[in-house]
């Protein structure tokens, strides 16, 4: 595994070596407990925004909405979708790798 994929795993718990996967659960908590703390002051300042009427997710999207105007920046837009379906990728191929490792684990005992 890349060490920075290795770190990252034991940033939030989880060590994987070739014969066990160990989740510490307090780690593991403390991270998901942390990631929705930032997700619930992201959800809170887009739903003041949206009900005050405007929308700013100029520098990372490209789209920025208020009163009276809708701004698409088409080449920010599109690059945030290649980047996110990226991501996606990415993550999907590290799930459907480590089940596939799981998958043989029970055949080779």
């Amino acid at each position: 595994m890349p060490k920075e994929k290795e770190e990252l795993f034991k940033k939030i718990g989880v060590d994987v070596s070739e014969d066990n996967i160990n989740i510490d659960i307090g780690k593991t908590k403390d991270f998901f407990i942390t990631l929705q703390d930032k997700l619930q002051q992201k959800a809170e300042k887009m739903e003041k925004d949206i009900s005050e009427g405007k929308i700013d997710l100029g520098d990372e999207v490209g789209i920025k909405v208020d009163d009276e105007h809708i701004d698409i920046d088409l080449k920010k837009t599109k690059s945030f979708i290649e980047e996110l379906g990226e991501k996606i990728e990415h993550f999907l191929g590290e799930i459907d790798h480590v089940a596939k490792k799981l998958e043989k684990k029970p055949e080779e005992k």
